[in-house]
């Protein structure tokens, strides 16, 4: 027996064209770096940029196939199920931002959520789920990082280190993710569970979020480095070189 809105979802997940091309050159650059083929500098910052870019797209769709799978079905409308970077809300926030930051900053810079209408949401628990569904993907693609990193063998010094360039990333995003701050996941995670007038200071908050967040990098010296230190803490311990991370930095800099 088929279950209803099933045919409706498997139509609507479907990845995009332009998440398979930024797939296929992941994988691509990745094989030239452990086969020694072209430019190792060109060919990390290539696979530094678009692992980052697979992963800021997979965070939106775990968002939308949680809010989906919760009863938000009118989500499958928007394209968000489609893994195209095109379709979310807000590109700019989204996905350039975080390419720009992540880069020149050297810790991964959170996206701007997709738009879920948490009132077709049938509970508080399901409102929670979304928000974490985003971290969710960020912590499973640093693992699936992890498999890679101890599939390359250690004697293929280059992929490691971009590999364990891409977990610290990884890493510092979930980190960054999680913190209670509006419009950011973790906010999203308590949002259901506070006083309603907490809910409208912080939503009001939220549309600053990029901003707050930004400014806390470049006016606190303090908080980055712990951002950035335990970002390295958790990716020492579940098995990545701290030198491959330090390697992979300066492989993947063009500048």
């Amino acid at each position: 027996m088929q279950v209803p809105g099933t045919s409706r979802l498997s139509g609507a997940i479907a990845p995009s064209f332009n998440f398979l091309m930024i797939l296929l050159t992941f994988a691509l650059a990745g094989l030239a770096i452990q086969f020694g083929i072209g430019s190792e500098k060109g060919l990390a910052f290539v696979f530094v940029l678009a692992g980052w870019v697979l992963s800021l797209c997979l965070h939106e769709f775990g968002h939308a196939y949680i809010a989906w799978k919760g009863g938000n079905h009118e989500i499958g409308q928007s394209g968000y199920l489609t893994l195209d970077p095109r379709h979310y809300a807000d590109p700019i926030n989204s996905i350039a931002m975080p390419i720009l930051f992540t880069l020149l900053g050297g810790i991964g810079f959170p996206g701007g959520a997709v738009l879920v209408n948490r009132h077709l949401l049938p509970s508080a628990i399901w409102q929670s789920a979304v928000s974490a569904a985003g971290p969710a993907t960020n912590l499973l693609f640093l693992l699936f990082l992890l498999v890679l990193y101890q599939l390359a063998g250690e004697n293929a010094d280059a992929i490691r280190a971009v590999i364990a360039v891409s977990a610290l990333y990884q890493a510092t995003a979930l980190l960054l993710n999680l913190l209670p701050i509006p419009g950011l996941d973790g906010y999203g995670v308590i949002r259901p569970w506070i006083s309603e007038g907490m809910r409208e200071s912080g939503d009001h908050i939220a549309r600053y979020s990029g901003l707050i967040i930004t400014g806390m990098f470049l006016l606190s010296g303090a908080f980055a480095r712990s951002v950035f230190r335990a970002g390295l803490w958790i990716t020492a311990h579940l098995g990545f070189s701290p030198q491959d991370v330090v390697m992979g930095y300066r492989l993947m800099r063009l500048w």
